[in-house]
């Protein structure tokens, strides 16, 4: 995966893309629990905190609310400060909630 290299993309960009997909997936979660529509929210902490308000398991990803801030934060940054973040290691606890999600679905 190309986003995985530092040397094609910057993080701001990775964890930008790396926050929509953990959003989307976090908000399918929730359509699968609920009928009602999941909040017009960037915040990946109230989506987690919604999903075990329902009673899911999320405490192994909780991890992943780290990246609300790409979308909120850094997304405008002109120049975001570097966490130098394993990348492969978020992909793959990223990787982990998109098979959890997925396995949900009919």
């Amino acid at each position: 995966m190309a986003m995985a290299d530092p040397s094609l993309f910057e993080e701001s960009t990775w964890g930008f893309h790396l926050q929509q997909a953990i959003e989307k997936a976090l908000k399918a979660w929730l359509l699968v629990l609920t009928p009602e529509q999941p909040p017009f929210s960037h915040n990946l902490r109230l989506l987690f905190q919604m999903l075990r308000d329902k009673g899911a398991d999320v405490e192994p990803l909780l991890g992943l609310s780290r990246f609300t801030l790409f979308a909120v934060v850094w997304r405008y940054d002109e120049e975001p400060e570097l966490e130098h973040l394993d990348r492969d290691a978020w992909n793959q606890l990223c990787a982990e909630l998109l098979a959890q999600v997925a396995s949900l679905l009919p």
